[in-house]
């Protein structure tokens, strides 16, 4: 799944959908239909890239977040998402298993709840803790 987030607030939709400047358009903007008309692979406002995994097109997702970086939210609408098309066979009683860094995004209350409910169980490892710094050297 391709998930781009945004630095910011979400201020117009084309940043959610691209733009092919030679593309055709049709019709003009004002038309109440305008962009279904001009929206989809081929087209002047083509989306971000799908994949097709066991049969399931997964889509693009675009999120936005103050900085830029990914929030529990953005996590539980991954999953979320993942879930409702059903791109993971839980029918046998397999839970999908998802490996994290250690981030404390992981860790806020709203992704731990979604991943332990029952309705849409995850099995999530949270690996060694995030940071970007370098280790400082013992003196």
């Amino acid at each position: 799944m391709c998930v781009i987030i945004f630095a910011g607030k979400r201020e117009t939709k084309l940043y959610e959908t691209g733009m092919d400047i030679f593309a055709e358009q049709i019709g003009e903007v004002g038309d109440e239909d305008f962009f279904e008309k001009n929206s989809g692979k081929g087209k002047r406002y083509p989306g971000g890239p799908t994949c097709t995994f066991q049969g399931k097109t997964v889509p693009c997702l675009t999120r936005f977040s103050p900085k830029g970086s990914i929030t529990s939210e953005i996590l539980v609408d991954i999953l979320a998402t993942l879930d409702l098309i059903g791109v993971f066979d839980r029918s046998d009683g397999k839970i999908p298993f998802l490996l994290l860094d250690g981030h404390g995004s992981r860790i806020e209350l709203h992704f731990l709840a979604y991943v332990n409910d029952p309705a849409h169980k995850w099995v999530v490892c949270i690996g060694v803790p995030y940071g970007t710094l370098m280790p400082r050297r013992l003196l």
